[in-house]
């Protein structure tokens, strides 16, 4: 039985550093009148997000964020706000209007912690689910989130997970 401790110690030994860094971020996403929002939550993580970027391109939906009047979406609109605090963004991102991507960079966003944000989101479809006012979650699939992160060691990984069946972005792994 002595084998069996001896045996563990020398797999976590062995491991390499980066290994005890992990991650688990999520990303939702929820259409609302008048703004849609994004939610980032730092999940069961060992590592501070650096930023996250929210990549519209490749949705279902042909999204754009939506953020003056008269602009390329479809009648309301809504410019980034941020509604939360304690992650340490770092600036308000400009998103101009009909653009497909937003990049957030953050200073503190650490273990536990969620930050959300709120955005008008129109798809460019002739033949939407709901209009092109509101994104249905199968529009919002194929949109890619990419997240940096920070061990506690200074490394730094960049990892991407994509909407897929109306559900969240999820990145889970090691770090590395």
């Amino acid at each position: 039985m002595r084998a069996i401790p001896a045996l563990l110690l020398t797999l976590a030994t062995a491991l390499p550093a980066h290994a005890a860094c992990l991650y688990d971020v999520g990303v939702t996403f929820r259409e609302g009148a008048p703004r849609d929002r994004f939610t980032v939550t730092n999940d069961n993580t060992t590592a501070n997000i650096t930023a996250v970027e929210i990549d519209l391109n490749g949705s279902a939906g042909r999204l754009i964020f939506d953020t003056i009047a008269g602009g390329s979406g479809v009648e309301v609109f809504q410019p980034y706000r941020s509604e939360t605090d304690g992650t340490g963004l770092i600036g308000a991102p400009v998103v101009a209007d009909g653009a497909t991507s937003l990049a957030l960079r953050f200073d503190n966003f650490g273990p536990g912690q969620s930050y959300t944000f709120s955005i008008d989101v129109d798809d460019r479809l002739t033949q939407s689910d709901m209009g092109q006012i509101m994104v249905s979650d199968r529009e919002i699939d194929g949109t890619i989130v990419r997240v940096s992160l920070r061990a506690a060691d200074g490394s730094v990984s960049a990892r991407e997970a994509t909407f897929e069946g109306g559900g969240p972005a999820r990145l889970t792994g090691a770090c590395g």
